[in-house]
């Protein structure tokens, strides 16, 4: 089998000193995701990870409830979401820390988990970590 390969682990893994981080254009100063080498919104390469709230809000969602592979067959129910993060781009998400049947569009979250070399995990924003 083939060995998989986070091509954004590097990225991850860079930002961890920070927080929670996304990367930042230093012409504009306006954040954006997923990491490039050029800014979406005015083409500059002046382009870095800059710390950021880590809050959002729910902009959609799915409940997995059958496994894609046996690496998640504990983990259904499960949440997928879209998060809308306060500075303004959208990332894809787990929501972990509330029933899955109780998450909804708008919910308000934080980042509560960015191990070394994985994409960040969110919680609703008032639960204790």
């Amino acid at each position: 089998m083939a060995e998989t390969i986070n091509l954004h682990a590097p990225y991850w893994q860079r930002v961890r000193a920070l927080g929670f981080a996304m990367p930042r254009c230093g012409t504009c100063g306006r954040f954006h995701f997923h990491p490039r080498p050029a800014c979406p919104h005015c083409g500059s390469e002046d382009v870095a990870p800059a710390q950021a709230s880590g809050l959002g809000s729910v902009y959609s969602y799915s409940v997995v409830h059958r496994a894609p592979s046996a690496a998640f067959a504990d983990q259904v129910p499960y949440v997928v979401a879209l998060i809308a993060t306060d500075e303004g781009p959208h990332l894809m998400s787990r929501v972990t820390g509330i029933a899955p049947d109780a998450v909804a569009i708008g919910l308000r979250v934080r980042v509560v988990r960015n191990a070394e070399g994985a994409p960040p995990i969110f919680e609703p924003q008032g639960e204790a970590t």
